[in-house]
């Protein structure tokens, strides 16, 4: 096991970067202070070769000048909020628009746009902290945020810790784009989903309702099957979209559980997500458009997303669920990427 940490750059206006490399069993993550992003991870496929299973940038300024929050932290409240506006307690807040009339994954100055503070790191993990202003984004409190990576020997736990000075809406997941080949298209990759159920939207990505049956349509991926076979189909909520870019209901499960699982189709890397949310976001990159990126520009459908999350739009649906984190209560959640070979 060992951690190694190095400058990584400065941002367009003078904030220096850092970045810290895990290393573990075989398997290798760079995380950099800038949106706490995983930069890269590097894990074993079915020739031994170790393999980096996630897109990034070699510089700062790739996270700053491209859009697509790649491996990047993001929150106040990750996914889209309709209107730009939320509810807490009965009360209506207006928040920063920055995806037209909505927000998106915390606005303008989200979580993906800060540098993180170096709390802790050890030998296989490293701890980054950011306190989010009362009023950032639009939303009440101040927001003490804890995020730790952590190479488990079997892949990569991410964990979420929060608390707030005011009642408010808290929603954090990561955005890591996974390509297990290395490829420059995903949609040979097999795709399981715990998952049967799926959050239909409308052309403004905004959900129709919290829950439609996958079974008999696009989205029905509780058999293993290519994120491709069915993309191409005529089918409404894939056309509103441009492809997969849902949220997908998790079956009822305690505690951590499997959410997901992503086969490569010539590395023979097996990814599983695990978390303890009760939904994760499917999207495959249909409006990736990126320059600098390691080893080349990035083009659409090159990477997937798995963002384990509460559901879009939840603090305008009360009726879904109470998920606000009032003060006094801790926002504590883990996602695991857990890693073997077919």
């Amino acid at each position: 096991m060992s951690v190694y940490r190095e400058p990584f750059g400065s941002t367009r206006d003078g904030q220096p970067v850092e970045k810290f490399i895990l290393g573990c069993g075989g398997i290798e993550a760079e995380i950099i202070t800038y949106g706490a992003a995983l930069r890269a991870l590097r894990v074993p496929d079915k020739s031994g070769a170790s393999r980096d299973v996630v897109l990034g940038y070699d510089a700062v300024a790739g996270y700053e000048e491209n859009g697509g929050y790649v491996g990047a932290v993001v929150g106040r409240y990750a996914n889209r909020i309709a209107d730009a506006a939320c509810l807490i307690d009965g009360e209506r807040f207006p928040l920063e628009a920055n995806e037209g009339p909505k927000q998106l994954h915390g606005g303008p100055e989200g979580f993906s746009r800060q540098v993180f503070r170096p709390l802790d790191a050890g030998e296989d993990f490293v701890t980054l902290s950011y306190a989010s202003p009362d009023g950032q984004g639009g939303y009440p409190g101040t927001l003490e945020l804890w995020v730790t990576y952590t190479l488990t020997g079997r892949g990569l736990s991410i964990r979420y810790e929060a608390v707030c000075d005011r009642v408010t809406h808290c929603n954090i997941t990561n955005h890591a784009y996974f390509n297990l080949d290395g490829s420059d298209s995903v949609l040979g990759h097999r795709l399981w989903l715990a998952a049967s159920r799926f959050t239909p939207v409308g052309p403004d990505s905004i959900p129709l309702s919290m829950a439609r049956p996958v079974a008999g349509t696009p989205f029905d991926f509780t058999v293993e099957k290519p994120i491709g076979r069915d993309i191409g189909r005529e089918d409404e909520q894939l056309k509103n979209v441009g492809g997969y870019d849902h949220n997908f209901v998790l079956d009822p499960a305690q505690g951590l559980h499997l959410a997901a699982r992503l086969v490569g189709e010539h590395s023979g890397i097996v990814m599983e997500t695990w978390t303890e949310k009760p939904g994760i976001q499917v999207y495959s990159g249909n409006f990736l458009e990126a320059t600098g990126g390691k080893g080349g520009d990035y083009h659409p459908r090159q990477a997937l997303c798995l963002e384990t999350q509460f559901f879009p739009d939840s603090p305008n649906h009360p009726e879904w669920g109470d998920i606000l984190l009032r003060p006094g209560r801790r926002y504590d959640y883990t996602t695991e990427y857990r890693f073997s070979l077919e």
